[in-house]
């Protein structure tokens, strides 16, 4: 399999930064587009049990959006062809399905999530959500 467009989970986490650095080790060594992306959850469940608006993720959207551009010039600075995107909605789907789909993803390398065992009952690995729902290739960075 040939890899010419890998897409990279950040979540500010020390796992997301050890798949960031795979991935640009990768896209440099094959040539391919490197993809980074940072989601903003959005959760209907908190939304309606908290009252949360649009305001709280229009703030979070805005703080993510600076802190993915140290990442997009760490790749740059290593002469990779970068796309970053900040999204908001369901973290497990866009990353398994919509943006791999909609950008023609080959590889997705993601960091093994932090998670302890009551948050992975509750919520579920997003990791593990991937591997299993993708259609391309996953990569776990530990």
């Amino acid at each position: 399999m040939t890899y010419k467009r890998i897409l990279v989970g950040l979540d500010g986490s020390e796992q997301a930064d050890r798949a960031f650095k795979v991935g640009c080790d990768l896209s440099k060594s094959l040539s391919a587009t490197l993809y980074i992306i940072w989601i903003v959850n959005r959760d209907r469940g908190i939304d309606s049990s908290f009252g949360v608006n649009e305001d709280f993720y229009r703030d979070l959207y805005n703080q993510i959006t600076q802190r993915i551009k140290p990442y997009v010039d760490q790749a740059q600075a290593q002469k990779l062809n970068v796309v970053s995107k900040v999204l908001v909605g369901n973290i497990k789907v866009i990353l398994a399905k919509e943006f791999p789909q909609e950008n023609q993803i080959d590889l997705i390398i993601l960091g093994n999530t932090g998670i302890n065992v009551v948050e992975k009952m509750i919520q579920g690995s997003h990791s593990g959500y991937v591997v299993r729902h993708s259609s391309c290739d996953v990569l776990i960075v530990k």
